[in-house]
């Protein structure tokens, strides 16, 4: 059943293991023997001025057509204009092509910087993007400046992004890693499948993004994705996004799976980790601090958020430590600790089903504020709200937090609710 608040338009460690050493072959078929294409051969200059999105462009097209390689650039800040983008869709500076790394010497010394004042009104503008399905590419060590502030009155726009690979195809052995990205229009890094054509082999590592207009990292449709050791940071929406919903057929399947979203800091987004409509995928070891939503959330539109692991994380701050919206398939929210919360630990609401709260630490900012709070969004409705399949035990809290405040339960309909025990224990 939908999620009347969602607003989206758009596993195991073994599994962790096997995704990592994929896109680390991927990546290594790019190196070795593989040639070296030096965008200074083409006619950057990484003055800072010159605009250099066509030598970058001439670079890649040429590994491209050699059958692979490796498009350098060493340091200097590159300027980069947008033009009219290949699929028709918006404007772009860069097209990354299948089978082709583009990699600075580091994030400090190689620059790409988006132009002042190249935005417009409705503009789907991407800095490095792609046309159709993209296979075998990664993006490596250097910075994108999305140069948001240099937008003038369109700063603030979401629409589009600074790195946007998959758009009208999909990714596939696709990798970004020891990027920084400031300053997006839009989502700052997404990796796209489609419903009938899934993104595969997918990974995020070790990336800094700060200050994007709309979502920091996205991916959907997908099945099979690494998000590991990011650094998230004031993002006007979400700092970490998947999602997995068919939104032509509305299927209750969800098409995004096995994920593993693992070590990443998000700090002061609107909700830390998101995790909609997709199944069989692990967050683990996340420390999220001072989100203004929550700090993790799954959510249901369509397809049902199933066989999802959300453990060991850390979450300090905000109103909400984890959100939960829609029924789902199975979720466990276990040995998490969880500090600052304002509104409750853990929050329902909507429909909520199949649910398992076990051996979590969870830190209130007051005795008074409850650590799990049933709320539905509307009583009344029709067909009335529900929680069903609910199991809550093993928790630990602060000595002398208010026995009424443990679980607080406002739904009207329930089915085979157990609570457990609260064990008030912490100091």
């Amino acid at each position: 059943m939908p999620d009347p608040v969602s607003r989206r338009t758009f596993v195991s460690a073994s599994l962790c293991t096997a995704l990592t050493a994929a896109a680390s072959t991927a990546c290594a078929q790019q190196g070795g023997s593989t040639r070296i294409f030096d965008v200074a051969d083409h006619g950057a200059r990484g003055d800072g001025t010159t605009d250099d999105a066509a030598a970058f462009q001439r670079a890649i097209d040429a590994a491209a057509a050699a059958g692979g390689g490796v498009v350098r650039f060493g340091a200097g800040t590159f300027l980069l204009r947008l033009r009219p983008a290949e699929d028709k869709t918006g404007v772009e500076a860069i097209t990354l092509r299948s089978r082709v790394t583009l990699q600075g010497t580091d994030r400090n010394r190689s620059i790409l910087r988006l132009a002042d004042g190249q935005r417009g009104t409705g503009t789907y503008a991407r800095i490095v993007s792609s046309t159709g399905s993209l296979v075998g590419a990664v993006v490596r060590d250097c910075t994108i400046d999305a140069n948001r502030t240099g937008q003038g009155a369109f700063r603030d726009d979401g629409n589009g992004g600074a790195l946007v690979l998959g758009l009208g195809g999909r990714c596939e052995n696709v990798a970004v890693e020891r990027v920084t990205i400031r300053g997006a229009n839009g989502q700052a890094i997404m990796l796209l499948g489609a419903i009938d054509n899934l993104g595969r082999n997918l990974r995020i590592a070790d990336c800094l993004v700060e200050r994007a207009s709309y979502i920091g990292i996205q991916s959907s449709q997908f099945d099979g994705l690494v998000i590991e050791r990011n650094t998230v940071t004031d993002c006007v929406d979400n700092g970490i996004d998947i999602y997995g919903n068919n939104d032509v057929t509305h299927s209750t399947v969800a098409t995004s799976r096995n994920g593993v979203l693992r070590g990443n800091t998000i700090r002061n987004c609107s909700i830390g980790i998101f995790l909609e409509t997709v199944a069989d995928c692990r967050t683990i070891e996340n420390d999220i601090t001072d989100c203004r939503g929550a700090g993790i959330r799954v959510n249901r539109i369509n397809g049902e958020p199933r066989n999802l692991s959300i453990l060991n994380n850390r979450i300090t701050g905000g109103p909400v430590g984890v959100a939960m919206g829609g029924d789902t398939g199975g979720v466990t929210i276990g040995t998490n600790i969880v500090r600052g919360f304002s509104k409750a630990g853990v929050l329902f609401g909507y429909n909520v089903s199949y649910v398992t709260i076990t051996g979590n630490q969870f830190f209130p900012a007051a005795p008074s504020v409850p650590i799990v709070l049933g709320e539905p969004i509307k009583l009344g409705r029709d067909p009335e709200e529900q929680l069903a399949f609910i199991t809550i035990r093993g928790n630990r809290v602060p000595r002398g937090h208010r026995a009424d405040r443990m679980f607080v339960n406002r739904y009207r309909k329930e089915w085979q609710i157990n609570a457990g025990d609260f064990r008030p224990t912490l100091g």
